[in-house]
Order: structure tokens, then sequence, then C-alpha cells
């Protein structure tokens, strides 16, 4: 009995499977009919089911069914698409460099917001889409972006290096630029709705073109200055040696004037005269070997002072005393402000053979550079920790761009051109002086008004 009935089951379930294989075959005739268009090919389909419960209304949601199923795929397709689209939109917008979105006319239609804001793309007046060779500083970097751009392949990525840009805003840069040309189902609508061809990629490299541009000028300027450095030692040896060799055979003709000069009744008017000059024009060029070498010594680092308590007010007496004759020869008058004498007075911290000769510089040139019935005076002061005095004349004075060259030897900032004796390094030689005594030389002067000059000098430490 089991047996039979097993087989029962199995009979019943194949027919069962047979029956819904059939109906299934029915309804997808019928819904493939429908999906045609052919209504009454599908009812033929139905009416042919006989003894079936399938109707061509059953069909018809089965129809629907698939039709709604299928927009629901297709509004979660378009919704990927849209939400792809915004992620690759915010990645190009977010990237770490200036990106931008370039059409086959060569014309920007889209930037990041580096771009816009280190190329500064979107100045004001200046809307997209704009021309990307603009951003090119020179003819040849255009020449070289239309000819990468012209010969692009899809999906190859083309490389312009150290390429010299100018921002829409006119500021220079310099960057490497990556460019490639996207495939046809990448260059439909861009960012903003543009189409675009090209994306191009600026890496900046303004920062170290600087700096490369920086190193090369200090490496420049660094063997400028070995260069000058080794000219300066050259001349200052050369100078060295021959203010040296100059002071030997000078003091012979100083010497040999001076014997002659010692038997003037022995001599001819005419030789006297000649001796004389001889002797004047001798003591004029040592005077000038003397100043070389102190110019030459100061620029070494070789200028020696001794420091002690020097009495500004009697260097100033006894300057002007040397001075005197000169000041008579040009009608000038010198004049010491009233200071005095039993009062104390600071002393200055310095050596006072170098006071003196700045001093003599100072007052010599006061007088030299006056006019006739001029005046010079001479005033002392104290400031924290410090002494001065200050030479005044009514003299020519001097204009801006001559003070600016002031202290260059040899240079007597077109004195030349007057009758007045000099070499042009009393005052480099003056400042160097002070300098060496830890001091101050400033010099105050205006055309056709006069100059003066002040000496600062730390004030000697009071005695115990």
């Amino acid at each position: 009995m089991s047996d039979a009935s097993g087989n029962d089951r199995k009979v019943h379930s194949s027919a069962s499977d047979t029956g819904l294989a059939m109906e299934n075959q029915v309804r997808m005739r019928a819904l493939e009919a429908i999906r045609l268009g052919d209504l009454d090919g599908a009812q033929r389909v139905v009416d042919a089911d006989h003894g079936r419960t399938l109707t061509l209304e059953q069909v018809f949601r089965l129809y629907q069914t698939e039709l709604e199923n299928q927009a629901q795929q297709l509004r979660d397709s378009q919704l990927q698409s849209t939400q792809a689209m915004e992620w690759f939109a915010n990645l190009f917008r977010s990237l770490p460099v200036s990106a931008l979105l370039v059409d086959a006319a060569g014309m920007i239609v889209d930037a990041n917001a580096h771009a816009i804001d280190e190329l500064e793309i979107k100045p004001p007046g200046h809307p997209l889409p704009q021309p990307i060779r603009r951003l090119m500083a020179s003819l040849d970097g255009e020449l070289r972006l239309a000819a990468i751009m012209a010969e692009a392949q899809t999906g190859v990525t083309e490389a312009l290096d150290d390429l010299a840009l100018r921002s829409f805003g006119g500021t220079s840069r310099w960057a490497d630029l990556r460019l490639t040309r996207l495939a046809d189902a990448e260059s439909g609508p861009a960012l903003r709705g543009q189409p675009a061809r090209f994306v191009c990629v600026f890496n900046d490299r303004t920062a170290r073109v600087a700096a490369e541009r920086a190193s090369e000028k200090a490496l420049a300027a660094e063997h400028q200055r070995d260069v000058a450095q080794s000219a300066n030692d050259a001349k200052t040896r050369l100078l060295g040696r021959v203010s040296h060799e100059l002071r030997t055979p000078l003091n012979a003709v100083l010497g040999l004037s001076q014997l002659l000069l010692f038997n003037q009744a022995s001599l001819a008017p005419q030789s006297l005269e000649r001796v004389k000059q001889i002797q004047r024009a001798g003591t004029h060029l040592l005077s000038l070997v003397d100043e070389v070498l102190e110019i030459n010594q100061a620029e070494v680092g070789q200028l020696r002072v001794a420091h002690e308590a020097v009495s500004l007010r009697a260097s100033a007496r006894e300057a002007m005393a040397l001075q005197q004759p000169a000041a008579e020869r040009q009608a000038v008058s010198l004049h010491l402000a009233e200071t005095d004498d039993s009062a104390p007075w600071p002393d200055a911290w310095a050596d006072t053979r170098r006071v003196r000769e700045v001093l003599a510089n100072l007052i010599s040139n006061a007088i030299k550079y006056n006019v006739a019935g001029g005046r010079v005076d001479i005033r002392l002061g104290q400031g924290t920790g410090t002494v001065w005095l200050e030479v005044t004349d009514t003299g020519i004075g001097m204009s801006a761009e001559q003070l600016q060259h002031l202290y260059e030897p040899f240079n007597r900032l077109g004195a030349e051109r007057l009758s007045v004796e000099g070499h042009g390094l009393g005052l480099s030689i003056s400042r160097a002086l002070v300098l060496a005594m830890d001091g101050h030389l400033t010099i105050q002067a205006q055309p056709g008004l006069g100059t003066t000059c002040r000496m600062e000098l730390p004030q000697a430490p009071l005695a115990p």
C-alpha cells in the first residue's frame, strides 16, 4: 500500500510541475506580445490555453508590475549616477592643486577652488569661459600648450614642465602642467553643464623657482664678493707696498731739501724758490702717502688706537691754534663756544693723537670749503655716557646726493673743480678713526647753508 501511495504522489507532483511550466510559458508568450504592442496576439495566447485560469487582465497586471520594477531600477540607477557625479564634482573642486576643465576650443569652462584662488581664474569682469592661453606668460608657452592639445590622445597624460604663467590678476607664477584628453563618454556635461575635452592640472612651483633663483643670486653674489675681496686684498697689498716704498725716497727728497734750506744764503733767489717748491711738493706727497696708509689699515682692520681720558675742550683749542693761520688766509673766523674752565667737564675715552687728527681734518675742511668772511663754530656737549664735539661752518654745504658718497676714498664730490687742495681722503680717514675709538661721526649739510660735523665718543670712566 505504501509503495502504491508513494507512486501516486510522484505522478501528481510531476503533473503539477508540468502544469506550472505550461502556465509560465503561456504567461511569457502573452507578456512578450504585450511588450510588442500586439494585444490581439496576447488575447489569442490566453484563449489558446484551454482550461487555464490566466486572463489578459492578469497579464496586464504582470506587465505593469514589470514596468514599475524597471522604472524603480532606472530611478536607482539615475540616483547612483547623480551621486557619483556629485562625488566627482566635489573631488574636482577640493583637489589640492589647480585643476581646469577646458573644451576643444581651448576655453576654460570650469575651475576648482584652488585654481580660482591661485590662478585668479574669475577676477571681476572676467567670467568663464576664458581662453587658457591667457594664462601663458610667453608666446613660447602658448605654442607649447597648443601643440600638446592638438596631439593629445584620449586617456594619455601630456606634460609641460617649468611653464611660466601669468594669472588673470597679473601675478607671475611657475608650474608643471599635466593635460589629459577625456574619452567621448567623459566629455559630456561638465561640472557646470559645459562640454569639456581636457582636464588640466597645474602643480605650482613658484616658491621652488623663487628659492632656486634666490640661491643662484646668492651664489652669484657670493662669487662676486669673493672676486671683489680678492681684488680688494690685492689692492690693499699693492697700496701698502707702494706707500712704504714711496716713503723712503720722499724722506730723502725732504731731507736734502731741508739741508739746502739751512744754507739759504748760498742759494740764488731763483734756486731758493725752487728748493722751497720741492719741499712743499714733497710734504704734500708724503701726507698723501700717510693718508693712503691709514685708509689701507682701516680697510683691513689694522687701525690701532690707545684708549685714555682725552679732554675735547683742550684738543679743540689746540686744533684751532694749529688751523688759525689757514683761517686767516681764508678770512674765516674760528669760535669755540664759551665754557667755564673752572667747571668740571667729562673727558672722552679715546686716543689723544687720533682725536687731534680728526679735529684737524674737520676744522681744515670747514675752513677750506667756507666763504670769505665766513665763520667756524665749535661746540661741546654730552649725552648719556658720551661726549661730543660739533664743527659748524657757513660754507658751500653739500647736496643729498653728495652726502650719499661722502666717505668714498678719493671722491672729492666735485671739489676738484674748485681751487681747493685735497685728496678726498680726510673724511674717510676721520670716520675710520672715530669708529676705531667706538664712536660715531655724523654729518649734516645743505647746499649754500654750510655743514655740521659731529664726533661723538664714549665718556671716560670716572676716576676712583
